[in-house]
Formats: structure tokens, sequence, C-alpha cells
């Protein structure tokens, strides 16, 4: 009679070590809702600059939008530079938004001057971190 050995891990123990290697990974991280909205902004207002759609109520017409919603989607081009370009690499763990559209809208871009919008996102940025 031949003898065969199997070498085998019980399902428990199995189930042990991924849970564990998932635990090592660090989380996934995605873009943040107001980055993906900014982004969207500059590739509306591409289209708009391309000739795609002659002005900004057409394009809310064709694309399903309200004219009032690509206003304020157009409005986060407004935001200095170097604010949108640390927007736009904002990343987060699924299920957490660190800032809302609505609060950006609301604290920095209360001003046009990109100076006051710089000191007004250091607050912001700040409590980001925190």
């Amino acid at each position: 009679m031949t003898e065969i050995t199997v070498a085998f891990e019980p399902k428990v123990r199995a189930r042990a070590r991924r849970a564990a290697e998932a635990a090592a990974k660090p989380p996934r991280r995605y873009p943040a809702r107001v980055a993906r909205q900014l982004a969207l902004a500059h590739a509306l207002q591409h289209r708009v600059d391309s000739g795609e759609f002659a002005d900004y109520a057409t394009m809310a017409r064709a694309l399903g939008f309200t004219r009032a919603r690509v206003t304020q989607l157009m409005d986060l081009l407004l935001l200095a530079p170097d604010i949108q370009t640390e927007i736009l690499f904002l990343e987060v763990p699924p299920g957490e938004q660190p800032i809302s559209e609505r609060r950006l809208r609301d604290t920095v871009l209360k001003s046009l001057d990109w100076r006051e919008q710089r000191q007004r996102w250091a607050g912001v940025a700040g409590s980001l971190r925190t």
C-alpha cells in the first residue's frame, strides 16, 4: 500500500492569514469628490473652449445639467491655481470626504483675490489635516 501525504491549511487558519494580510495593507485611497468635480469643471471648460458648445447654457441643456449647476462647477475654476492643484491631488479613504464643494464655495470662493483665497484655504486645509 502506498502512503500519500498532503499538506493543507485549515480554512480557519487560511482566513486568519488573509485577514492579517489585508490589515497590513494600507487602505485604498480615492480622489476626493471635490477633486473629481474640479476635474469635471476643467473638462467642461475645455469642451466650451474647443467649440463643442457655444456657451454654458447650451452645454447644460445638452448634458442634462441645470445652468445653476454648471455655474457652480465653473466657479471652481476661479480658485487660485495652487489651490486647484492641491485639491486635484486630494485623496481620501472610502467613505470619507474632507471638504464639500459647498463648503469650499462658502469659504474660499467668497473672494476672487488669490491672496485672500490662499489665506482662507490655509485655514480650511489646516482643519483637513487634523
